[in-house]
């Protein structure tokens, strides 16, 4: 039958192999290698994603017991040192790459014209590791870790640009070199109060709101009437920074807000001069959203365990589990938008080897339970 016919498959169809190629050959990806293709090393490590597996020796006694449909997806069966070298020596570049593509193609399905809006989410996530097994990634007395440091588009609803580092590196020197757009309001808490980032965000004709640290130095300018429930002030400030004159000269502003769910003062700071200040303060209520992706992606997909110790195993692992996540929601917009992505994610990790239509997958009988688990892989 053709191979076409099986759910993976046909998830895979949405990724031009020849693109893939062409770009495996721009970096030289597959040099040197025998056995394990790096589309052949991509599928696996999808599959351990969508399917859950908890180990590498699990994820590859699953492809053995479904060899004979490895063929048709461009994969042979691999063995465990094999699959455990690639990981530790082949290049990131070319899944970066392929993430990107898919986000393209995921604009173009939800009918925005580019993966950029009005509006950015900017944080980071730290994934614990242990210790004694992962060295290279100390950043505490007694632990390690990694960091996934993130910008998200709220309307597309996915992550549009992603670093992953080691814990030790800070958010603001993680995000000082990212390319910005002209007009686009960033959004962020306050370990991104940095002067450098902020005069780099005004001098490029973006806008900012963020949280604003306690011992920042400050003058107040002008003091405005507060508007709307909830604004306690709102103020024309000058910022003061110590060792060097970011922001000289540049008037933003200064907007506390009282939180009535848990009575709690926040304090904004933004070159926003136009809005107002409640809606400022909903501007920063919108990155929940990027905190609920973290959330989901920790629960749904595997970046908690690892199947390799080494950096580049750990950042390939990531990579294909955001990867994964921008398949998903390929799937979730084209034949399923009435389901959550948690159920997709479901469904398709327990029929992902089947030859069945991808649309029977999402039809009746009812939903499986909306959870944040992950079924077995559901070879059949």
């Amino acid at each position: 039958m053709a191979h076409s016919n099986t759910v993976l498959a046909q998830r895979l169809n949405v990724i031009p192999r020849h693109q893939f190629q062409k770009t495996v050959d721009q970096y030289q990806a597959d040099k040197r290698t025998r056995t394990l293709s790096c589309w052949g090393q991509f599928v696996a490590l999808l599959v351990g994603q969508l399917s859950g597996a908890s180990s590498l020796r699990g994820l590859v006694e699953q492809l053995d017991v479904q060899s004979r449909r490895l063929y048709h997806l461009g994969l042979k069966p691999v063995r465990k040192s094999t699959l455990a070298d690639a990981n530790q020596k082949r290049s990131t570049l070319v899944y970066y790459m392929l993430f990107f593509r898919l986000l393209s193609r995921l604009a173009r399905q939800k009918g925005l014209r580019e993966v950029i809006t009005q509006v950015q989410l900017i944080d980071s996530t730290t994934i614990s590791l242990c210790q004694s097994r992962y060295q290279w990634a100390h950043f505490r007395q007694n632990k390690s870790g990694v960091k996934i440091h993130t910008v998200y588009d709220p309307n597309a609803d996915t992550p549009i640009y992603f670093e992953i580092t080691d814990a030790r590196v800070s958010d603001g020197r993680a995000i000082s070199q990212l390319s910005v757009f002209k007009g686009t309001t960033y959004v962020f808490d306050r370990a991104y109060n940095g002067g450098a980032w902020l005069e780099k965000l005004v001098n490029e004709g973006c806008l900012f709101v963020g949280r604003m640290k306690k011992d920042m130095n400050y003058k107040v300018t002008k003091s405005l009437p507060p508007k709307g429930v909830g604004v306690v002030r709102d103020e024309k400030i000058e910022v003061c920074y110590k060792t060097r004159s970011y922001l000289k000269g540049r008037t933003l502003r200064r907007v506390v807000f009282h939180r009535q769910q848990d009575d709690k003062e926040l304090v904004f700071i933004t070159n926003d001069l136009k809005r107002s200040a409640l809606a400022i303060a909903d501007l920063y209520k919108q990155r929940w959203q990027i905190e609920l992706f973290f959330k989901w992606i920790k629960q749904n997909l595997k970046i908690k365990q690892f199947y390799g110790t080494s950096e580049n195993a750990v950042k390939l692992q990531v990579l294909v589990a955001m990867i994964s996540y921008v398949l998903l929601r390929l799937i979730q917009q084209g034949v399923a938008p009435e389901r959550r992505l948690g159920n997709v994610s479901i469904r398709l990790g327990s029929v992902l080897m089947q030859r069945m239509p991808l649309l029977e997958v999402f039809r009746k009988p009812p939903d499986l339970p909306d959870d944040t688990g992950q079924l077995g892989l559901g070879f059949g």
